[in-house]
């Protein structure tokens, strides 16, 4: 696997690197991702918007395809943190069609992202799960991920500034 794309991960499962010609699908499925969370009110991203951030490079993005049927997105970004000033890779998106849940694809895009992070020399992958979404926590924590009890996360809406 390489940052530029993930390798064949079944004879079914493919997952790629998607460039700026595929902001119309990343946007859609970023779509039904909001649209899952009941978050749609708050969505004003754009496909222009997207294709920009994606052909910028400051949002990487991937795609999952299941015998070519597009299933899932994964959208990420790097950060840093002044602790050790190492990069932190921030899952922003990992969306999988409800009815290819469980098949292996969410388990394949975070494979796919911890290649990415070990290439990157990221200190951490970072991700937020809603507290209502126990199926994904589950999920995150049977692959390794441990829920942070030490830090709240807080919140200043752009209308407060």
């Amino acid at each position: 696997m390489t940052s530029k794309g993930c390798r064949l991960m079944s004879e079914n499962l493919k997952i790629t690197r998607a460039s700026k010609n595929d902001s119309e699908l990343v946007f859609l499925l970023t779509k039904e991702l909001m649209a899952h969370h009941k978050m749609l009110n708050v969505f004003t991203m754009s496909i222009s918007k997207l294709e920009m951030l994606i052909e910028n490079d400051c949002i990487k993005s991937y795609i999952a395809y299941s015998n070519n049927e597009l299933i899932g997105i994964l959208n990420f970004f790097y950060m840093y943190t002044t602790f050790t000033g190492e990069k932190i890779l921030y899952i922003e998106d990992l969306y999988v069609k409800e009815q290819y849940r469980g098949s292996g694809a969410g388990k394949s895009f975070l494979d796919c992202v911890k290649e990415i992070a070990k290439e990157n020399h990221c200190e951490k992958i970072e991700l937020k799960c809603a507290q209502w979404n126990t199926a994904s926590g589950k999920f995150y924590e049977k692959i390794g991920f441990v829920p942070d009890k030490e830090w709240i996360t807080y919140t200043l809406d752009k209308s407060k500034f």
